[in-house]
């Protein structure tokens, strides 16, 4: 895979997922400004994420017969006219639909980039490259929340979004001039993909991994969407890059996904290896009920180092595993993981609200105790 297209995909990548969870830390203000509670404002939230569930597969298909280049570059264009126009509005119903519209674009995005890396990659390679998009992925989103939540601090929200539509500009011009044309082999295409997708969904190893990885980002999400409430609730004088700084626990998520295949060599395989991160994941967890605001700085380093090993082993280890239609089993594993984001970016809020914070620790540890069980019952062979 050269160098120059790599680049052009992480660029690509970091853009898009910081425009995907910039708002995160911002939900309290923007709770505020909108006159909304917490579980509407979550729908920002969770109304991008809900594309993200359907999408994938669709791009997966589409990318059967397209070059992901002109996916990613189609889509990147309608990618910051949207995020320009969220800026623009005044209501809260127009932001929830902008960024739903916004989950499409991100959708085909993000499934064309690891399509592109799957075809071009050296088969004993993908786990590596996987595990650095996995890492960028996690810089994205870092960016995003601490630069998103900077900005607000002293320029506004708006500021937000139409400082990071112009930088999605730029997008266009890297993906013309560093990506190829190249497209699935003949061989790998389907015209009926219903039969193959049934297939990856129901094949014994994917579907644990699926499970998981869904389990894995339901947690993930409940924690980083309803953690500003949490600290506004503890320390209500909290500002918003005050909160945007507890996301700096993504800086482990990045080591760790820049070294996932030096673990799994450590620890001796994949299946290994994500019940490691889970088992740590699981711990940190647990960690969130202690009420302070130091302590939950440091957890968000140990449970985004979980997080992050997990997603990253499991994702270059479905690539591995997979012998055709590469685009559907990208499509998948990203419908899946982004399906575990949508309802774990709104039913948690309804147990915090109603029931408390440590109740809804408890459900997240009920959730991700499924994802362990799911990968305890992988074979050794897979």
């Amino acid at each position: 895979m050269p160098l120059k297209s790599f680049l052009a995909i992480i660029y690509t990548t970091i853009l898009t997922i910081s425009a995907l969870h910039m708002p995160q830390p911002l939900l309290p203000l923007l709770s505020n400004i909108f006159g909304v509670e917490m579980d509407t404002i979550s729908l920002v939230m969770s109304a991008t994420f809900i594309p993200l569930t359907i999408i994938p597969i669709v791009s997966g298909i589409i990318l059967n017969f397209l070059p992901p280049k002109w996916v990613i570059f189609i889509a990147a264009l309608v990618h910051c006219f949207v995020v320009l126009a969220i800026s623009m509005t005044e209501q809260v119903q127009y932001v929830i639909l902008l960024r739903f519209i916004e989950g499409f674009m991100i959708s085909f995005i993000l499934t064309a980039n690891t399509t592109y890396i799957a075809l071009t990659a050296k088969k004993e390679k993908i786990q590596f490259y996987m595990s650095y998009y996995i890492a960028f992925t996690t810089i994205g989103g870092l960016l995003g929340r601490v630069i998103g939540s900077t900005i607000a601090t002293y320029l506004g929200w708006k500021a937000c979004f139409q400082i990071m539509s112009a930088s999605l500009l730029i997008v266009l011009p890297v993906v013309y001039m560093f990506l190829e044309d190249i497209k699935n082999p003949k061989s790998e295409q389907s015209y009926f993909p219903l039969k193959g997708l049934l297939q990856i969904l129901f094949d014994r190893t994917n579907s644990k991994i699926y499970l998981n990885v869904f389990c894995l980002f339901f947690v993930f999400t409940g924690i980083t969407n309803f953690l500003p409430f949490r600290i506004k609730s503890l320390f209500a004088e909290s500002s918003e890059m005050t909160i945007g700084l507890l996301y700096s626990g993504y800086i482990t998520g990045i080591v760790i996904s820049f070294i996932a295949t030096k673990i799994i060599k450590i620890l001796g395989s994949e299946k290994k290896t994500i019940i490691y991160g889970l088992s740590v994941y699981a711990l940190f967890l647990c960690m969130f009920v202690i009420p302070n605001i130091t302590l939950i700085f440091v957890v968000m380093f140990g449970f985004c180092s979980g997080m992050f090993l997990v997603h990253s082993v499991s994702s270059g280890y479905l690539n591995k595993l997979a012998k055709r239609e590469k685009s559907l089993v990208n499509g998948a594993y990203i419908s899946i993981y982004y399906s575990g984001g949508v309802l774990g970016s709104y039913l948690p809020g309804i147990v915090y609200k109603n029931f408390g914070w440590h109740m809804f620790i408890f459900t997240l540890l009920v959730v991700i105790s499924i994802g362990i069980f799911s990968i305890f019952r992988l074979s050794n062979r897979a």
